[in-house]
């Protein structure tokens, strides 16, 4: 088959993209990788036909494509890592509203967790939907830098949302040293920043809709950085246990938690090794082949 992977932000998404690229490529098919650029819009380049597009992007490209239409040629397929509600308590709501939108125009579905994948299936039962997690290939798992080169005791990258502004004043009222990056840091910055920091943190956005941020936990595991993060339903259905994978508490208690873990370098180094191994058992695109290949072949009508 001739396949289109679109990203709209390589330095973000663009090691999840390539992970689909490497074994597609490796099962025969003709793959060419498209990036739209961060935030684009207006239509789509017009880059030929194919037999089928997937798409990974983020909210923002799923806008555009809503606006301006999806690719002209071929079957589509999303992979959907953002997580899913139509709690409008929840400031993760719209995303839903945009997926509910541009969903009649897809022909099949990957949700990274099974909360994404029942979601579809209940508001969108014609569309095929199947798990298939956030990925890491092992040439980006890297050996963890020596505790005496980390930089930061903690970091925070993502969203600006109030919830995370109160996190942020906690962690200074309770004297760790986090730093907390608001805006925009992707590729290499934000890769030593992971790789040279002690603790990646995971907080909720809201406490309306909480779910385990592959995404963010999975990099920071491959960077060599150990994972605190509020709880979440969904961890152990990961197969992700507290306390050997990660380290979890309620908000409140995070900073607490942190300095006992800063204190405690043998338990965080143990983490990481234990977050590592599970990458390459669990969450390789090798473990995922399979499901990977099925699902495009399903989308094309194989």
């Amino acid at each position: 088959m001739k396949i289109h992977i679109y990203t709209d932000i390589h330095v973000m998404f663009g090691q999840g993209a390539l992970a689909w690229m490497d074994v597609l490529l490796a099962a025969g098919h003709d793959v060419e990788y498209i990036d739209l650029g961060a935030f684009g819009d207006g239509p789509l380049p017009d880059v030929g036909a194919c037999d089928v597009n997937l798409l990974v992007v983020g909210i923002q490209a799923c806008r555009r494509f809503i606006a301006h239409g999806l690719p002209a040629h071929g079957r589509k397929v999303l992979w959907m890592f953002d997580p899913l509600t139509r709690n409008d308590a929840s400031s993760h709501r719209y995303k839903a509203e945009v997926f509910d939108a541009l969903a009649p125009q897809l022909h099949a579905l990957a949700g990274m967790d099974q909360a994404v994948v029942d979601y579809s299936r209940e508001h969108v039962p014609n569309l095929h939907a199947c798990l298939i997690p956030y990925m890491v290939a092992a040439r980006h798992v890297r050996q963890p830098v020596p505790d005496a080169d980390r930089l930061v005791d903690a970091v925070w990258l993502g969203g600006d949302q109030g919830r995370r502004r109160e996190a942020a004043a906690l962690f200074e009222a309770g004297g760790v040293n986090a730093r907390f990056v608001w805006q925009h840091m992707w590729g290499r910055a934000r890769d030593h920043l992971r790789q040279h920091s002690r603790i990646h943190l995971s907080i909720h956005a809201d406490p309306h809709h909480t779910y385990f941020d592959q995404f963010r936990a999975f990099e920071a595991w491959a960077a060599g950085c150990a994972v605190v993060a509020e709880h979440s339903d969904d961890i152990t259905a990961l197969g992700i246990q507290p306390g050997l994978h990660l380290a979890t508490a309620p908000l409140e208690q995070l900073p607490a938690l942190c300095r006992n873990l800063l204190a405690d370098e043998p338990r965080r180094r143990a983490m990481v090794e234990a977050g590592q191994d599970l990458l390459r058992r669990e969450f390789s695109p090798e473990r995922w082949r399979a499901e990977m290949l099925g699902l495009i072949e399903r989308a094309a009508g194989w």
